[in-house]
């Protein structure tokens, strides 16, 4: 399946849950192809309030974010590539999905901290500017997990910025949207 339709799929799921929930949704790339930093609109119809949200679709433990740190693990302009909260939604093959909702300060932390783990706690060298991809453990709250024998000699674990699980936590948006 293609990265565009992942997304679409995504974006689709997000929206019918914000829909569930009493919002009312806009798909921004209906609009204009491909908004930069945000998918959806998502507006509070009882007190007009609004945010812009960023969905990120994944179909392995690690998903992309579309964006690329430097290789000494910084992100330029970080804080105007995140301007509302994220959902990071991970599909199996059968459709099924899990949502993983961070606000946007913790998505900023995130990916500020991550990055710079990955740029600076490993052993290696980058030669080229690296994308920035989230794991699955860390929006649960976890460590990343060494997939290889040798990882934990080669890096120290990631310990996710988040405590806790992101998992289903649409009470972010309501919160931002009361």
């Amino acid at each position: 399946m293609k990265n565009r339709a992942k997304g679409l799929i995504g974006e689709t799921a997000v929206t019918l849950e914000l829909l569930k929930l009493g919002y009312d949704v806009f798909n921004l790339n209906g609009i204009y192809h491909n908004y930069k930093n945000a998918d959806i609109i998502c507006i509070n119809p009882e007190n007009l309030k609004s945010t812009m949200i960023q969905v990120k679709t994944g179909t392995t433990h690690n998903i992309m974010t579309g964006i690329l740190s430097e290789t000494d693990g910084t992100i330029p302009e970080l804080e105007k590539k995140v301007i509302g909260p994220w959902v990071f939604v991970l599909m199996d093959k059968q459709f099924n999905m899990q949502f993983y909702v961070l606000t946007k300060e913790e998505t900023i932390e995130l990916l500020k901290t991550s990055s710079d783990w990955y740029a600076n706690s490993w052993n290696r060298t980058l030669n080229k500017k690296p994308a920035v991809c989230v794991e699955l453990s860390w929006l649960q709250g976890g460590v990343s997990k060494a997939s290889k024998p040798l990882a934990k000699k080669q890096h120290p674990e990631y310990q996710s910025s988040l405590k806790v699980s992101s998992q289903n936590r649409w009470d972010k948006i309501k919160d931002l949207l009361s």
